[in-house]
């Protein structure tokens, strides 16, 4: 499998990890060079410097030929425009998405992007979950 990874921090830079040890073909996408820079140093010629909302940028990176991309940038309104461009522009099969404002999820679903993470709603729901854990202690240990 051929996949575009596109942003650089922790969460992207540890999926290209994750898929670099599992045999995969992986390309990382980002804007800031310096992120560029340390993919390069810790996982291999890997990394494209650029603006994904740029056709040249995902065409550069190879996504005419990519089976999936996943975006983690931190704004949904660019997120959503490279998955659009990625499924419609290069007919990438599978496009993945973090979303970070919860009430995005649905529009990410009706525009056809096959995986939408709630990262909100994630963490919110794993808070309230320990935290309902540790008030079942407290309400049980009165």
């Amino acid at each position: 499998m051929y996949a575009i990874i596109v942003g650089a921090g922790r969460v992207g830079t540890a999926i290209a990890r994750w898929l670099l040890e599992a045999e995969q073909e992986v390309t990382v996408v980002d804007r800031d060079p310096i992120r560029c820079a340390s993919v390069e140093d810790e996982l291999g010629s890997v990394a494209v410097h650029g603006d994904a909302t740029e056709y040249s940028v995902l065409r550069r990176a190879g996504a005419a030929r990519a089976q999936t991309l996943i975006v983690t940038g931190r704004r949904d309104d660019e997120n959503l425009v490279i998955c659009q461009m990625a499924k419609h522009l290069f007919e990438v099969e599978r496009v993945m998405a973090a979303i970070n404002v919860s009430e995005h999820v649905d529009l990410f679903d009706r525009l056809g992007v096959d995986v939408s993470l709630d990262v909100t709603g994630i963490f919110v729901e794993a808070f309230q979950e320990n935290l309902g854990h540790m008030l079942a202690e407290e309400i049980g240990g009165h």
